[in-house]
């Protein structure tokens, strides 16, 4: 059963918010359903540098007095904040798959848990109060800290929310303003969050452009009065945007690519549950997410059994569009993703590989219609071929077989990347030991997701700089200062 005509028709045009104001712009960028591409879901405002200096001028003129205040009084702010997000958030979720191409379930996972998730951050408010002090020979020294001032959050297309909220609720904890910048071809939803939250914080330390990378992307990394960069995204992009930061030597957080590899080893349990924790974190967001399993060395001794096993978990997917009830993968978020994932898997099989089609197709006609691609696993595949090497960001999982954990490892780790990893064994204390081995930020035994909120969450090598989440990931967004007495 779908959802009904108003859910699937209704249009929203966005605005920029600065200063506390929402404002309209000369020009705007239309926002379409991967699903349905034909269908339009809203525009938004196509920003421009000017723009910009004004979002910038906004938050640098409303931070100081933010900043004065008690860390206490910014968490209640932020608190009061995140309680206005449950307003209209069904009515969200829907617009979020239109717009992004989720399945609803997975818009609601992100969406109505957002508010509990980010509250955890309020958690550390004694950390930011804590003043060390020390006696030194002439006298005594603080240690405290402070904020940079301005903070740009440049925020990723496939999850939206939960990273930008991650970025704006740490930057103004700590007594930081924000330009956040959302995703232009997923912005609707975490901009309706973003004004709900913002309405409980002086106008000006929440502040959001819109637009196009290409033209405002500079304006907002190279602006003399930002001190610090978060960003989320793809490692060519963060190139331009450390050379851009250098300029005036600000601070960066990098949240990069990953092609995280799961080692099966012989002693793997291929139960349901298992296999279920495995399949979600290749097939989730039809493989479109940066901590996603994208590779995967098995045992040559239970290479067989395990890929029966992942094929009949796997054919539990049902592919459509997310507002289709029972429908479990949506599509791809654009076509040159599609493109580029078909050519990925088109690679693979004419260097030999065997490519085995899983799940099922809700609806042909949509199908064909969107930016769909049917999951898929790979084998026969060698260790090298670019469905392996690259991030392919798709719902096509390659397996590699191995015979010795010691090559397991090494192929792991010959990349750039190194966000996370997973062991998969019934011998956890095993696996445990050898977990150190893994070149990533963040290491699951039996899963490959992170569950405890209090741990940092960030990655290693090129896949990026910086932490997010747990007292880590709100010290990031502050700078240590020492002021010493002579007495």
């Amino acid at each position: 059963m779908q959802t009904t005509d108003v859910e699937r028709t209704a249009q929203l045009d966005a605005r920029l918010l600065i200063g506390g104001r929402w404002v309209d712009g000369a020009a705007r960028i239309e926002v379409r359903n991967p699903a349905r591409p034909d269908e339009l879901v809203g525009t938004i405002v196509r920003g421009t540098p000017a723009d910009v200096d004004r979002a910038v001028a906004a938050a640098k003129a409303a931070q100081p007095a933010w900043a004065a205040l008690p860390v206490r009084e910014r968490a209640a702010a932020i608190a009061r904040g995140l309680d206005a997000l449950a307003e209209g958030a069904q009515e969200r979720c829907a617009l979020y798959v239109r717009e992004n191409g989720k399945t609803l379930a997975e818009a609601r996972g992100e969406l109505l848990g957002l508010a509990d998730r980010m509250r955890k951050n309020l958690d550390y408010v004694s950390d930011l109060e804590a003043a060390r002090s020390y006696t030194s020979p002439i006298g005594r020294t603080f240690v405290s800290y402070r904020p940079y001032g301005v903070v740009v959050s440049i925020v990723p297309w496939n999850a939206p929310a939960n990273l930008g909220f991650t970025q704006i609720v740490s930057a103004v904890l700590t007594g930081n303003a924000v330009v956040v910048k959302p995703p232009e071809t997923a912005p609707l939803a975490v901009t309706e969050s973003i004004a709900l939250f913002a309405r409980e914080l002086p106008p000006g330390i929440v502040n959001v452009v819109t637009g196009l990378p290409g033209e405002i992307g500079d304006a907002l990394t190279t602006h003399p009065d930002v001190g610090k960069i978060v960003f989320t995204g793809s490692i060519r992009a963060a190139r331009h945007i450390g050379s851009n930061a250098a300029q005036t030597i600000k601070s960066v957080t990098l949240e990069l690519g990953g092609n995280d590899a799961a080692i099966v080893l012989p002693d793997v349990d291929l139960g349901e549950a298992t296999m279920n924790r495995l399949a979600s974190t290749v097939y989730g967001l039809a493989g479109q997410v940066c901590a996603a399993i994208k590779r995967i060395y098995v045992h040559e001794d239970v290479a067989e059994a395990f890929v029966a096993a992942l094929r009949r978990t796997a054919n539990a997917i049902v592919v459509g569009d997310g507002l289709v009830e029972g429908v479990t993968m949506g599509p791809l978020h654009s076509r040159a993703a599609l493109e580029r994932a078909r050519a990925l898997v088109d690679d693979a099989r004419a260097r030999g590989a065997h490519v085995e089609l899983v799940g099922t197709i809700d609806d042909p006609a949509t199908f064909a219609r969107g930016y769909f691609m049917q999951p898929s696993i790979v084998t026969n595949i060698a260790p090298d071929a670019p469905l392996v090497v690259e991030e392919q960001f798709c719902p096509s999982i390659p397996v590699v077989t191995f015979r010795n954990v010691d090559d397991a490892f090494a192929l792991a780790n010959d990349t750039v990347y190194g966000l996370s990893g997973s062991i998969w064994s019934a011998d956890v204390e095993g696996a445990l030991a050898l977990a150190r081995r893994f070149e990533a930020g963040v290491i699951g035994i039996n899963t490959n997701k992170m569950f405890e909120s209090r741990a940092p969450l960030g990655g290693i090598k090129q896949s990026g700089i910086g932490r997010r989440g747990g007292l880590e990931g709100v010290l990031d967004y502050v700078q240590a200062q020492a002021v010493t007495t002579c007495e």
